[in-house]
């Protein structure tokens, strides 16, 4: 028998408030062309109140935007999971802070970490951050710009309060701010929702692909330019066969470049023999960056390898384009969601830099190396030149820049491969060959009636507002 769950809202604009179960909402619309999304509204003052009265089946989506488009939209989602309310993991950006904050992760900290450095915050990675911050390097979280709130699956979750969890966390927000404009005070971050029911299986993050360095170089007026970030077989088979030689499973991906990013693969290899990809947006939009749901869960095993395929466009772009975390430098980031959780925190690789600069010309550097970046000896056309000064001074051309990529691609890598507490799996640090595999990706036919996991992606995300799909009791909670 079908009943009407009602979820009140309230704190979605300014001056708004809770209603309480005893007030009326004089106001009422209906939102959908079935009769199941009902809203009302009352006001008292400078307050209003909201009711949605919804045939659902265990969520809805609620917003308000000022064009009704998902652009700098106000969302929230909630709902009923076994007979208990609850809302997303979610970003909580300021208002009018909506392109400036790019994006957010959360890392646990060492478990030794110093907290006599807790009194206020610090500029990331400048020579004043404590280097107690430093210990935090495994990520626990990710969001960036465009995406929305996240919800682990019924029977993952991320655990809290065990040995093995975080005892402290560092939040670092990424900010883009190309016209330098001074005085903005930030107070966006994360909310976080959790449960006393203690799920089945406990979540970990991977950051898989392009170790960010100035090692990623991208030359200009390339209409397109590859990249690629190696979780090795080297390191999965190392980490998977001490934690769980039975495999992970992968729930749910995010790909992460910046303004140059044209299109992102996590490819899955296993002895040799390609798999179904692991996610995928070949219509990548700087603007638009949040976790894929993947339709099925898939395993990775002992032995596997993935890579992070990453297309750019550097047409308007004079100069070399660097690895770096400002929006200008370039990332090649998957971010796999994934349980049981095991001890590998990070799996990528970085590709020679002096075989690229061969390319060039470059003949010798001066060592041992006391200066970053680097000073290049000979030839004289680039003496006492840095290696990125001399990279700018190559007079790039699109046939060598192709020449260029088809070398990228072939060069050995140095592994990443990283534990949680600052600790490195044996094979951190060794160089690996790039496996042999068909380049580009080709991808599989499409069959009538079905699309890539981002335009599906996308779809729910603009309609989730009046999608409905299965069926709950009532629901009367509070809003984020």
């Amino acid at each position: 028998m079908c009943c009407w769950p009602l979820l009140l809202l309230w704190g979605l604009l300014p001056g708004t408030a809770a209603g309480g179960s005893g007030r009326t909402y004089p106001h009422r619309t209906l939102l959908d062309s079935e009769g199941k999304y009902w809203l009302g509204w009352s006001q008292r003052g400078s307050q209003i109140a909201f009711r949605l009265q919804v045939r659902t089946a265990g969520y809805v989506g609620f917003g308000f935007s000022p064009t009704g488009a998902m652009a700098s939209a106000d969302i929230v989602v909630g709902g009923v999971a076994h007979g208990r309310p609850y809302l997303q993991v979610e970003p909580v950006i300021q208002r009018g802070h909506e392109s400036l904050v790019h994006h957010i992760l959360l890392y646990q900290c060492s478990n030794n970490f110093n907290d006599s450095v807790l009194e206020s915050g610090h500029e990331c990675y400048h020579p004043n951050m404590p280097d107690a911050f430093l210990t935090c390097e495994t990520v626990i979280f990710a969001w960036a710009i465009g995406g929305e709130g996240f919800s682990y699956p019924p029977h993952v979750g991320l655990s809290l309060g065990t040995p093995l969890d975080p005892h402290y966390v560092l939040l670092e927000v990424h900010y883009d701010n190309p016209t330098y404009e001074e005085g903005l005070i930030d107070n966006s971050g994360l909310r976080l929702f959790y449960t006393m029911d203690i799920r089945k299986y406990d979540a970990g993050v991977i950051e898989a692909g392009l170790w960010v360095s100035l090692f990623h170089t991208i030359p200009p007026g390339m209409p397109e330019f590859q990249s690629e970030g190696h979780c090795t077989l080297e390191c999965l088979e190392e980490a998977l066969e001490a934690e769980k030689p039975s495999g992970i499973h992968v729930f749910a991906v995010l790909l992460h470049a910046h303004l140059a990013g044209r299109g992102i693969r996590l490819r899955h290899f296993r002895k040799g023999k390609e798999m179904k990809l692991l996610a995928y947006d070949d219509d990548f939009d700087f603007n638009f960056q949040e976790f894929q749901y993947l339709k099925e869960e898939q395993t990775i095993l002992p032995g596997d390898n993935l890579i992070t395929e990453c297309r750019y466009n550097t047409k308007d772009r004079a100069e070399m384009t660097w690895g770096g975390l400002s929006t200008r430098s370039e990332m090649c980031l998957s971010y796999l969601l994934y349980y049981p959780r095991i001890n590998l925190t990070r799996c990528a690789s970085i590709p020679d830099i002096m075989e690229q600069l061969q390319f060039i010309g470059v003949k010798e550097i001066y060592r041992p190396v006391t200066t970053w970046p680097f000073i290049i000896k000979s030839p004289k056309q680039y003496k006492n030149l840095s290696f990125m000064d001399a990279m700018n001074k190559f007079k790039w051309t699109k046939k060598e820049g192709l020449s260029f990529n088809k070398l990228v691609l072939s060069l050995p890598v140095n592994v990443r491969c990283s534990k949680t507490d600052n600790a490195e799996w044996s094979i951190q640090g060794m160089t690996a060959l790039p496996p042999d595999i068909e380049r580009p990706y080709k991808a599989e036919p499409l069959v009538c009636g079905t699309s890539s996991s981002s335009s599906l992606h996308r779809d729910f995300s603009i309609n989730l507002l009046v999608c409905l799909l299965l069926l709950s009791c009532t629901l009367s909670t509070k809003s984020l």
